[in-house]
């Protein structure tokens, strides 16, 4: 799997590793430092989406009086916390909102 990090981040490394060899005079490492610093800037940035993380919130549908079933008809109804999107008892299936892909991995919340 491939892993990405902050360009900043390498480039504040070598930075550092660049006026530590200034300190001790060591110009060997001056030119390793400026080489890694120069190499990691050609690297081209990844495509990556930022992740949005959510959770379900879980509420409580009434549908009234069931005749087949002879009592009131209730069913728990799940709504992503990042774009609306509402669903049924499938929903704790689901690592991810289908529609907007935020991971469902949030604490869910209960609505009345």
């Amino acid at each position: 799997m491939k892993e990405y990090i902050e360009r900043t981040a390498a480039l504040d490394i070598c930075q550092k590793e660049y006026e530590d060899r200034l300190r001790m005079a060591d110009y060997c490492g001056d030119t390793v430092a400026w080489d890694i610093g120069g190499a990691i800037k050609g690297i081209p940035a990844a495509d990556v989406a930022p992740v949005k993380h959510g959770g379900w919130i879980v509420s409580e549908v009434n549908f009234g009086y069931c005749d087949i079933i002879q009592k009131e008809y209730t069913a728990k109804k799940y709504t992503c916390s990042e774009c609306g999107y509402e669903t049924g008892d499938q929903a704790e299936k689901f690592a991810c909102c289908p529609i907007c892909m935020a991971c469902m991995d949030k604490e869910a919340a209960d609505e009345d």
